[in-house]
């Protein structure tokens, strides 16, 4: 996935479905640490295989990286207000408990990195295994055409961003109707 923003649609969406277990921000702001990687890459080592300089785009290091960013967040007093705060902004206050964190930031990082192991050949999902055994697959059922590929992929994350506002919107509009509701 070239962008980040891509990840918001599925992530978002995923996030705002297990709100009830998952610290939504957090699970967002792994998607964000998954593509460091590339943004550093491009600065540290041009030419090194984009999704491989620190391995965070494995299910192994970048599930335990998320899994550490929830932790931190959630052990930072002003870091873990700031994922309240974000929360209440946006209507649905939580509070940030480090469960909920950490899991948030493995579980966010793993969908980033599954999401690119479909679009990118040189995420090793797996590693220390080298292969991309998800690539190989879907690239196979799509006759090696890599342009509908990414298309395709790039599609269905957008319809993602589109389920994620539609249920958000459905969450607040509950909540307004519930609220009249105790009024009348």
């Amino acid at each position: 996935m070239p962008y980040t923003p891509y990840h918001i649609g599925p992530s978002g969406f995923v996030g705002l479905l297990l709100r009830r277990w998952l610290d939504v921000p957090m699970f967002l702001l792994a998607n964000v640490l998954i593509d460091l990687e590339v943004l550093a890459d491009n600065h540290l080592a041009p030419g090194w295989p984009v999704h491989q300089l620190w391995h965070l785009h494995t299910l192994l290091i970048g599930g335990t990286a998320g899994a550490a960013l929830g932790a931190a967040f959630c052990f930072i007093k002003p870091l873990r207000r700031l994922c309240e705060l974000a929360m209440m902004l946006i209507g649905l206050p939580q509070k940030a408990r480090l469960w909920p964190m950490v899991a948030g930031g493995w579980l966010g990082a793993w969908l980033h990195i599954v999401i690119d192991s479909v679009y990118h050949y040189d995420v090793q999902i797996f590693w220390p295994h080298t292969k991309n055994p998800i690539h190989t697959a879907i690239r196979k059922a799509y006759l090696f055409n890599q342009g509908k590929l990414h298309r395709d992929i790039e599609l269905i994350c957008l319809v993602f961003w589109g389920l994620l506002i539609g249920w958000y919107l459905l969450i607040l509009l509950k909540k307004v109707a519930k609220t009249w509701k105790t009024k009348i």
